[in-house]
C-alpha cells in the first residue's frame, strides 16, 4: 500500500512540475495560437523527449558522479541566451500566414538542456527519489521516470488543449499581434530571471 501511494505521488510530482509556468508552456501555448491544438502538440511530443533525455542524463550523473550546484546556474546563463532569441523571434510574428516552425526540436531541446531550474529540480527533488524507489523496486529510478514523465505529458496536453479553447478570441485580427508580443514578453521575462536568480548565486 505504502509503495503505491509513493507511485502516485511521483505522478502527482509529475503533474505539477508540467503545470508550472514556464518556457516550455509558453511555447506550447503560442503554437496553439499559430496552428492550433493537434499541431501544437508537436511542441509538446518535442519537449517530452527532451525532458526524458535530459532526465536520464540527470540520473545517470548523479547516480554515478557528484556534479557542483553551480554548474546548473551556469548553463542557466546559455539557456537565457536562447530563450531571448526565441522570444525575438516570436516578437516579429504579425499574422497567422506566416509560415516555417519556431519550435523545432533542436531549438526545444535547447530550452531543455539549458534549463538550470529544471536541473535543479531534478538534482535536488526528483533524484533523491528516484534513489529511495531504486532501493525498494529493481530498477526503481527508470520507473521514478516513467511515472514523473507521465504526469508531465498529461499536465501539459491538458494545459495546452484548455488553453486552444480560447483560440478564436485569440486569432482575431488585432489581437494576435498583441498575443505574440505577450508570449515574447513572458518568454523574455523568464530568461531575466534566469540570469538574475544565477547572479545572485555566483555574488553571494
Amino acid at each position: 500500500m505504502a509503495l503505491l501511494f509513493e507511485i502516485f505521488s511521483i505522478f502527482l510530482l509529475g503533474l505539477i512540475g508540467g503545470s508550472v509556468p514556464g518556457a516550455i508552456l509558453t511555447s506550447t501555448f503560442t503554437e496553439v495560437v499559430r496552428e492550433g491544438f493537434i499541431k501544437s502538440l508537436r511542441v509538446v511530443f518535442y519537449a517530452f523527449i527532451s525532458e526524458i533525455i535530459v532526465a536520464s542524463i540527470i540520473l545517470f550523473i548523479f547516480f554515478s558522479l557528484n556534479i557542483p550546484q553551480s554548474f546548473f546556474y551556469l548553463i542557466s546563463f546559455i539557456g537565457a541566451i536562447v530563450l531571448l532569441w526565441i522570444a525575438k523571434q516570436i516578437w516579429t510574428i504579425k499574422s497567422l500566414h506566416e509560415k516555417g516552425h519556431i519550435f523545432s526540436f533542436k531549438k526545444i531541446f535547447l530550452l531543455t538542456i539549458l534549463n538550470g531550474p529544471l536541473w535543479i529540480f531534478w538534482s535536488t527533488i526528483c533524484v533523491p527519489q528516484a534513489y529511495v524507489l531504486s532501493q525498494k523496486v529493481f530498477g526503481g529510478q527508470f520507473l521514478f521516470l516513467l511515472l514523473f514523465e507521465l504526469g508531465w505529458l498529461t499536465a501539459t496536453v491538458v494545459l495546452t488543449y484548455l488553453f486552444s479553447e480560447f483560440r478564436p478570441l485569440l486569432i482575431k485580427e488585432g489581437v494576435v499581434s498583441i498575443v505574440f508580443k505577450l508570449f515574447s514578453v513572458i518568454l523574455g521575462l523568464i530568461a531575466i530571471n534566469l540570469i538574475i536568480t544565477s547572479f545572485v548565486y555566483f555574488i553571494k
